[in-house]
């Protein structure tokens, strides 16, 4: 019997087995979660944002992966009736400089396939009247927003009906080419592994024999909620990001529900679960996780010390709401807010370049593939990138 395991239930693990599953190549697809649920963290820990694909560079896997992704979630969204949004977003400018750079973007999503357009400052009222601009602004009509709770419930569905088998509370800890071990001694015997384990697919990889040039650094995302549902805006309103980094700026979002959101942060974490000060720590990586983050920043490699001191003023409340606040007519002070469920954003750190890994990466040996930095818009890219990672698999496989 032919057996292809997955390690790790996310989105990127399920719509992997799901798309190997058409591919009828593996008599058996068996997925092993750590946890007692599948999708309990990015899956569902995300904003809910279907991204467009403009901010990636034409030579990288986002580029390729997220435009596609788009039309594919969006088709599947409504296909199973989830909960969506059909909001478009906004990309405002605040200076001169951010516009020099919204102009990149314009580009770089012309190039990537995406439905995109770049407006003067005076139609920005017919998009969203409550939005301010310096100069120009960008208009992204496909940006909506989904439920990931409703998302990840129909794609569970879909495992079942496909009769891919699914084994909960298993912790893959060390193995080889043949067999992985558990925490519990239980051993699984495969003849090909993928890993799709997130913010554990570095470790997964490394107990596999994989040498790696790479080490994890999260990134805490923190949002605000608003208590009530909120009709103030049509769509989405994002910053011009700092596109040396991968993170994206304080914007305001609008759910599949209609409840906004302000946020996130980009707060250094010390592990890939740590959504609370000492909750989800993990003794096997957070040490390394802190000593990382310290050589950072007394080098400031990647400017992490700028970073780290913007970051950390969010943990207050009111400075989220400032931030916003530069982006919108309305005074956001005026709306009752509340802290929501936190996202860990598992990056990771190239040693040898010293700079934060911009793409996703996937990296392979005889019979293994392993999918690291899988990093937003990891959600919105799943089913185009577990294509792409199907036919990985077979041609690996079958060669």
């Amino acid at each position: 019997m032919k057996r292809i395991i997955v390690v790790g239930g996310g989105i990127i693990g399920i719509t992997t087995a799901l798309e190997v599953s058409k591919r009828k190549i593996f008599d058996e697809i068996l997925i092993l979660e750590k946890d007692n649920e599948l999708g309990s963290h990015a899956t569902v820990r995300n904003s809910g944002v279907i991204h467009a694909g403009f901010y990636y560079t034409e030579d990288s896997k986002k580029a390729e992966f997220c435009s596609e992704g788009n039309n594919l979630l969006r088709k599947y969204c409504l296909e199973k009736n989830i909960t969506i949004n059909k909001c478009g977003k906004v990309v405002v400018t605040k200076n001169k400089f951010d516009e020099e750079t919204l102009s990149l973007l314009y580009k770089r999503g012309l190039n990537n396939g995406v439905e995109l357009e770049l407006f003067e400052k005076k139609q920005l009222y017919k998009y969203e009247e409550n939005a301010k601009t310096f100069e120009s602004f960008l208009w992204s009509p496909n940006t909506w927003s989904a439920s990931p709770k409703e998302v990840l419930e129909n794609l569970k569905e879909d495992i079942k009906s496909q009769g891919i088998k699914v084994l909960k509370n298993v912790e893959v800890v060390k193995g080889d080419e043949k067999k992985v071990f558990d925490s519990k001694g239980n051993s699984y015997d495969y003849d090909f592994l993928v890993n799709c384990a997130g913010g554990y697919s570095l470790n997964i990889a490394k107990v596999l024999g994989l040498n790696s040039k790479y080490k994890i650094l999260p990134f805490k995302g923190l949002y605000l909620k608003s208590k009530e549902k909120c009709y103030l805006y049509k769509t989405h309103i994002y910053p011009v990001p700092n596109i040396k980094q991968p993170f994206l700026g304080i914007h305001t979002t609008l759910t599949a529900d209609n409840f906004l959101k302000l946020g996130p942060t980009a707060v250094p974490a010390f592990s890939p679960e740590n959504y609370s000060l000492f909750r989800g720590l993990a003794p096997s990586l957070s040490s390394d996780i802190l000593l990382t983050q310290l050589n950072c920043f007394i080098h400031n490699n990647f400017d992490f010390r700028k970073l780290a001191f913007q970051e950390v003023k969010y943990l207050c409340k009111q400075n989220i709401i400032n931030e916003a606040n530069k982006l919108t007519n309305i005074n956001l002070n005026e709306i009752d807010f509340e802290w929501y469920t936190p996202g860990i954003r598992p990056q990771l750190y190239n040693i040898i370049s010293k700079n934060l890994e911009m793409d996703f990466i996937i990296e392979s040996s005889e019979n293994q593939l392993h999918i690291l930095n899988s990093i937003s818009p990891a959600w919105t890219c799943s089913l185009k990138s577990s294509q792409y990672i199907a036919d990985k698999i077979i041609d690996l496989y079958l060669k």
